[in-house]
C-alpha cells in the first residue's frame, strides 16, 4: 500500500497527514505552552497519523536518544576521519 505522507496545493499549502500546518502547529506536542512543536511529535504524526500522547512522547525520545547512541568502534572509526575532509565524503 502506498500513501502520500505529505501534500502540497498550490492554495492551501503543506499538509502532513491531512493536517495542515496550522493545525499541526495547534495540536502537535510542545515542550513550551505556546511555543512551536517539537520534532519528535511531527515525526510521530508522520509515522502513524496521529498526535501522541504524554507517554508515547516520552517513551519515543527516549528509543531516539538510544538508537543515536554510538559504539565504541563507530566512534573511534568517525575521530580517525582527517579533520579537513568535506562531510559529503
Amino acid at each position: 500500500m502506498l500513501y502520500e505522507t505529505s501534500k502540497l496545493h498550490h492554495e492551501d499549502g503543506i499538509e502532513y497527514r491531512g493536517q495542515d500546518l496550522f493545525k499541526i502547529r495547534e495540536h502537535a506536542p510542545k515542550t513550551i505552552p505556546g511555543g512551536q512543536p517539537i520534532p519528535e511529535g511531527i515525526l510521530w504524526l508522520l509515522l502513524t497519523g496521529e498526535y501522541p500522547t504524554d507517554q508515547e512522547i516520552t517513551a519515543f525520545k527516549e528509543d531516539l536518544f538510544i538508537r543515536g547512541e554510538l559504539t565504541a568502534d563507530q566512534e573511534t572509526l568517525i575521530k580517525a576521519f582527517p579533520k579537513d575532509m568535506h562531510p559529503m565524503t
